[in-house]
């Protein structure tokens, strides 16, 4: 099969970017304004890092709970206070919603940070179970714990959605598939990956159920796992899932790797890390490789490595300014990785650099494409003709693709089209059959591989009415 000059320049740079951020570098920034292990950070539309909640002292028990959260401004590299949430949270996870506030999800309990007063707000109701929150095409959001739920926005209500076709939750007992055992990872095609146990889960939520997915490829020492805690699951460029580390009481810590490809179901056991990790984060760069960094071994370790999906392999990089695990990693805006705080020394203690944060620089800096603005020629089309669409914002070619968030006439939920668009400037038809009505686009992500949907759409405005 040729490929076009296009494709071929952009995996030649592809490939040429993946090589040099093997040599990217660590350094510190400025400290949190308190310790904290087994906290949260979310990216925000502005650019800066929501950290919130956490623990001071030890996550067995967990006293105290943090109550607290600050803001990272990567500009001035500094961290400053912002409002305290409304209860301590501490292992809870969050979600970014179409409008830009934070979902914060623990167990009983639910709040929004809105970031334009600073601001935290119960939410949710009574029921809420601590699990992963994953934000889904329709624009509600996935808790996957114990018992499933779903999170509307819109109402500020939780709903149960469909019963786990397969997991056994009797059997790892509801506490402990909450409190982390498995990964949640959204899909391009809108479903969620639910990765624990040896088998898996999919979750369609255009039907609302859950489906079993095929067996996991990781066997530590040969050894089926009964369940696998402190993985990583990670959304690549391509389209696959990588799924990393981890441990099991009874098999301890491991280094087995694997992917997730959606197309087949499938998974596929790659090389191994270069060492066990567990504790550990792994982010995606935007040249398409993953940084893992971190882990619990006896004490934290500093060390991180590169994974490589063109070649499938990991390569050791250099290591963190200090040893972490159960800390944050947060890709910016402009391309670096922001790690904050975890455990420093050994489990249940935090040391006086638990409050310290640290960048990981790429050689080469790639920042992210953002489409701002998006703009019909027309408020009105003719069934069976054509309009055309402007898109502007930062960091955009010619090549740049654009997935969409819209709502059709009628519809109380939202829906994604992949790849709506390429360029700035485009002409789409309008199929003689489609519903007439107003269609409204609601958010627009912007990204340059084809294959890639990994990033957060950002909140635009824009109607066109179908006539007739």
């Amino acid at each position: 099969m040729r490929l076009s000059r296009s494709l071929f320049a952009l995996l030649l740079s592809y490939t040429v970017g993946a090589a040099a951020q093997s040599q990217g570098s660590f350094i510190p920034t400025g400290n949190m304004t308190v310790p904290r292990v087994s906290h949260t950070a979310t990216l925000l539309l502005d650019g800066k890092v929501l950290i919130a909640g956490g623990t001071t002292i030890s996550v067995n028990p967990p006293v105290p709970v943090l109550a607290s959260a600050e803001l990272y401004d990567p500009e001035r590299g500094t961290f400053s206070p912002t409002g305290n949430m409304a209860r301590p949270h501490s292992g809870h996870t969050t979600a970014l919603l179409p409008d830009g506030r934070v979902l914060i999800v623990d167990r009983n309990a639910a709040e929004l940070y809105d970031p334009s007063t600073g601001t935290f707000s119960e939410t949710g109701g009574p029921g809420i179970l601590q699990g992963t929150a994953t934000l889904l095409n329709t624009g509600k959001v996935l808790i996957a714990a114990s018992t499933p739920q779903l999170y509307d926005p819109a109402t500020g209500t939780v709903a149960p959605t469909g019963s786990y076709a397969g997991i056994d939750t009797q059997h790892l007992q509801p506490w402990l598939y909450g409190l982390g055992v498995a990964t949640a990872t959204l899909l391009p095609d809108g479903n969620v990956l639910i990765a624990g146990e040896p088998f898996t889960e999919l979750y369609d939520p255009l039907k609302g159920t859950f489906s079993v997915g095929q067996t996991m490829a990781t066997r530590p020492y040969g050894v089926v796992p009964m369940y696998i805690d402190g993985r990583t699951g990670t959304l690549l460029a391509n389209g696959k899932v990588l799924l990393a580390g981890g441990d099991n009481e009874d098999l301890g810590y491991f280094a087995d790797a694997e992917l997730y490809d959606p197309k087949s179901g499938r998974f596929t056991g790659i090389s191994s890390m270069a060492r066990n990790r567990m504790g550990h984060t792994a982010t995606l760069l935007r040249d398409g490789t993953v940084l893992l960094a971190g882990a619990q071994y006896g004490a934290a370790v500093a060390s991180t490595e590169l994974y490589d999906p063109i070649f499938g392999t990991f390569t050791v990089s250099g290591d963190m300014t200090v040893g972490r695990f159960f800390h944050t990693a947060t890709l910016l805006t402009d391309g670096r990785i922001l790690i904050a705080g975890g455990f420093t020394g050994g489990p249940g203690v935090l040391s006086a650099q638990s409050h310290t944060a640290e960048l990981y620089v790429p050689a080469v800096l790639i920042p992210a494409p953002v489409g701002k603005s998006l703009r019909f020629d027309r408020p009105v089309v003719v069934a069976g003709t054509s309009y055309a669409v402007y898109i502007s914002g930062a960091n955009l070619t010619p090549q740049t693709y654009f997935d969409v968030r819209f709502t059709s006439p009628g519809a109380d939920e939202s829906a994604v089209v992949l790849n709506w668009q390429q360029g700035l400037l485009a002409i789409h038809g309008v199929d003689a059959g489609v519903a007439a009505g107003t269609w409204t686009i609601t958010g627009v992500r912007a990204h340059e591989i084809e294959t890639d949907h990994t990033g957060n759409f950002f909140p635009v405005t824009a109607a066109i009415a179908v006539v007739r």
